[in-house]
């Protein structure tokens, strides 16, 4: 009787192993998926904000708002959504836009750069070197010719009724 006492628990503890091998095969693969899934979205997450910081630093003392640069600013409540500093500064940011450029909302903007690279690990950027910025003069110039032209058009344009088109003949019609 010992013996087929031995035998009953010996099968009881190869069908526990049984069982625990079978949740291993189908758990391992399992989890190993939502692993995979957890690290890509965050590191997605991770992409989509270093990609809007990079591109406010490219055009943070551009001459003019870009629509690409308005709408980066647009997403920075999605992007940084768990980051409470970074939305309390833009928050801030986005209210001196609707009043005339100064110098607080220049600090603003800084303190809003800075604390989106602090996010991304970008722990050594000083203020002052958020702040530089290369535009060549060429694209000064251009910007500014640009808006002079338009403001020339606007001027034709807005005090003119209707345009006279007169033919003129060609040089072969008057042979």
């Amino acid at each position: 009787m010992d013996i087929n006492l031995i035998a009953l628990e010996t099968l009881k503890v190869q069908e526990v192993q049984a069982w625990i091998t079978g949740f291993a095969v189908f758990l391992g693969p399992l989890s190993g998926v939502v692993f995979t899934l957890w690290f890509q979205s965050r590191k997605e997450k991770i992409e989509a904000k270093r990609q809007l910081f990079i591109l406010l630093m490219a055009e943070r003392k551009a001459p003019f708002i870009s629509s690409q640069m308005a709408q980066s600013l647009n997403k920075i409540d999605i992007i940084f959504s768990r980051i409470q500093k970074v939305r309390s500064l833009w928050h801030e940011y986005y209210d001196l836009l609707h009043r005339p450029p100064g110098e607080s909302r220049d600090h603003k903007w800084l303190e809003l750069l800075s604390a989106m690279a602090s996010d991304l690990g970008y722990k050594n950027l000083s203020q002052v070197e958020l702040d530089k910025f290369y535009i060549p003069q060429g694209h000064v110039d251009d910007v500014e010719f640009q808006r002079k032209v338009a403001g020339q058009w606007s001027r034709v344009l807005e005090g003119t009724e209707h345009f006279i088109v007169q033919t003129r003949q060609s040089d072969k019609s008057k042979d």
